[in-house]
């Protein structure tokens, strides 16, 4: 069941729309549309117009990106009070990314005719909606740099690290395969096994089948400055 109040609630715990004044708060959840999706099931695709907003509600969400050679790739995983869509609608541009569930997602959905009729209601809002593109360009960035860290190792704590901190998990559980995190931190798959089983083994880490919980953040974070 979707509770409004409720959705409110969560929504104000942290991040973007946490930020944003009361009355914007107000506006934008009149506008919302509740969906539900099972397992990876493509909220949408890349290439296709934009149709909206979403904020997942709870569950998770998984980001792939085509390359040259037009294989999809894994950018990044978010869970509960991630927001996207934005970019491609404030753009009047094609998508340029895939977000796809992770497992059973509950999402607001905000349609474009409904955002825009709010922001030509209202002129002002457009500066809170271009506070979440820089925020998820934050993002985008932070990806971006921890790629670029030289060493396998360090790259796969960072985004450990990283996906710790927004997406879904249960009972601390990080729910990612290996095939992901690999193609996350751009390594090869028997590097990653090799990288995943000695953190393991100095109990920074723990591992499950398709998933990750990270015992001792410390640590992690300061085998980074090392």
């Amino acid at each position: 069941m979707f509770d409004k109040a409720n959705n409110l609630k969560l929504l104000q715990v942290g991040g973007w729309f946490s930020k944003r004044p009361a009355a914007f708060q107000r506006d934008l959840q009149e506008c919302g549309v509740p969906r539900t999706y099972e397992a990876w099931e493509t909220l949408y695709h890349h290439g296709d117009p934009s149709n909206g907003v979403f904020v997942v509600l709870s569950g998770g969400v998984q980001i792939t990106a085509p390359a040259d050679d037009g294989q999809e790739f894994v950018l990044h995983r978010e869970g509960a009070g991630f927001w996207v869509g934005d970019l491609a609608l404030f753009a009047g541009e094609p998508r340029l990314v895939s977000v796809v569930t992770t497992q059973e997602t509950h999402v607001l959905f905000f349609p474009t005719s409904r955002i825009t009729k709010l922001v030509q209601s209202k002129p002002d809002y457009i500066r809170d909606f271009y506070a979440l593109t820089h925020e998820n360009m934050q993002t985008a960035l932070r990806i971006m740099a921890n790629l670029a860290v030289t060493g396998s190792e360090k790259r796969l704590v960072l985004r450990l690290l990283h996906l710790d901190e927004g997406t879904s998990k249960c009972d601390g559980w990080i729910v990612v395969s290996q095939e992901e995190l690999a193609e996350m931190i751009a390594v090869s798959q028997p590097t990653l096994h090799r990288s995943l089983h000695r953190l393991a083994d100095l109990n920074l880490i723990e591992l499950g089948y398709g998933r990750v919980r990270l015992k001792n953040r410390q640590a992690l974070i300061a085998s980074c400055q090392t």
